[in-house]
């Protein structure tokens, strides 16, 4: 059945799925998108581009449908009859407006990182943003896997790019130009065990890559869950006591979409010191970043964000920790001129062992937004005008 008849049998319109969204009021979106969808009416690109794909709608709907079911492939059809745009090809490794590639050339930065290369059963996939972007995710987490004594190899740099993200806006070409190519390296490493950091790569290779080529001889672990795997086997035994309440920020792509919750946790559990004040997904929320929001409506997107500093706040936390490059990104520009500080969980788990990587969140967040205001003609930084970048 396609969605359209899916919904449209099943949604009563109680408009459960707009009381959750961040983005969304009105409940006539759902006949607007049935209407395109059908080919009967068109639409506004400026409507599909609000929704955040955080999947809060259809955790909220009593038949599990939500918005992004109809709003993904409306996404997919706008491209199909207006062709590609810069919002959809600027993480395409292979386009002339990729935002990674215009990072590393602004700073200095070497197309592959210098880590780890050559065979081995553990196979770390940072990803494109923990490689141009978040760096210290990728430095935290190569400095785990050292400690832990584990034979790694890295995959990094755009030549290996999921293509997850660009598919995810309605360009499919680089999933499709990549797949096959990112499998064939995985295993011609001799890879156990696949360790991805973004939720989007998670899902690609855990999810999307399978369906296309059949399932594969290695297991694809979030690195939420192999630090706890890590952990849990005696591996890494977290030393140093970090005294801090923490809000754990659950990504959406990852607690919603992949149902990885429990994993990212157990590790915050396990250090000394450390006060989890989350225990569980429930009440989570997105932090703004997804769907391509921050790019299109980029004061938005941080207002959400905001929201996560408030919730951390009420809890009398005085640390966010997340597991996404994009959440942290947008955790960390909307907490500029707050008191919280944000750290990823690997991160966050290497200053256990003493472990403490340099980051320049202020440097980051000019470079990235540099890159956008360089790759996409329209994009206007949150600070306005006066903050454009050249």
């Amino acid at each position: 059945m396609d969605p359209v008849a899916k919904h449209k049998e099943l949604c009563t319109l109680c408009g459960q799925c707009l009381e959750v969204c961040p983005m969304y009021e009105d409940i006539e979106l759902i006949e607007s998108l049935y209407a395109f969808l059908e080919g009967k009416a068109g639409i506004e690109p400026e409507t599909l581009s609000l929704c955040l794909t955080c999947g809060l709608c259809a955790g909220a709907c009593p038949e599990g449908l939500g918005l992004k079911m109809l709003i993904s492939p409306a996404r997919m059809k706008l491209v199909g009859e207006k062709g590609l745009g810069d919002r959809q090809t600027m993480v395409d490794p292979d386009a002339e407006n990729n935002i990674f590639r215009k990072i590393l050339e602004m700073a200095g930065l070497p197309e592959v990182p210098d880590y780890k290369a050559g065979p081995a059963p553990v196979v770390y996939f940072p990803g494109c943003a923990a490689t141009y972007i978040n760096t210290s995710m990728a430095e935290a987490t190569v400095a785990l896997l050292e400690e832990s004594g584990v034979d790694y190899t890295v995959m990094s740099g755009l030549e290996y790019c999921c293509g997850a993200v660009s598919a995810g806006a309605g360009n499919p070409g680089p999933i499709q130009r990549k797949a096959e190519k990112n499998l064939k390296e995985v295993k011609r490493r001799g890879a156990k065990v696949l360790v991805t950091a973004c939720p989007g790569c998670f899902k690609a290779f855990k999810e999307v890559y399978p369906r296309m080529f059949g399932e594969q001889d290695f297991e694809v672990l979030q690195v939420s869950q192999y630090l706890e795997r890590l952990i849990r086997e005696g591996k890494l035994v977290p030393k140093i006591p970090l005294d801090h309440r923490v809000f754990y920020h659950d990504p959406c792509h990852l607690t919603r979409g992949m149902g990885v919750y429990r994993e990212a946790r157990a590790v915050l559990e396990a250090v000394p010191g450390t006060e989890l004040a989350n225990k569980g997904p429930e009440n989570s929320a997105c932090c703004g970043f997804g769907g391509g929001v921050r790019i299109s409506s980029p004061k938005k997107a941080l207002n959400v964000a905001s929201d996560r500093h408030r919730a951390a706040a009420e809890l009398g936390c005085d640390l966010i920790i997340t597991n996404c490059g994009g959440c942290m990104q947008n955790l960390i520009e909307a907490g500029a001129e707050k008191k919280l500080e944000v750290a990823d969980l690997a991160e966050y788990l290497a200053r256990s062992f003493g472990k403490d990587v340099a980051r320049d969140d202020r440097k980051m967040l000019e470079m990235a937004n540099r890159a956008y205001c360089l790759c996409i003609k329209d994009y206007e930084p949150p600070g306005g005008p006066t903050k454009k970048y050249k």
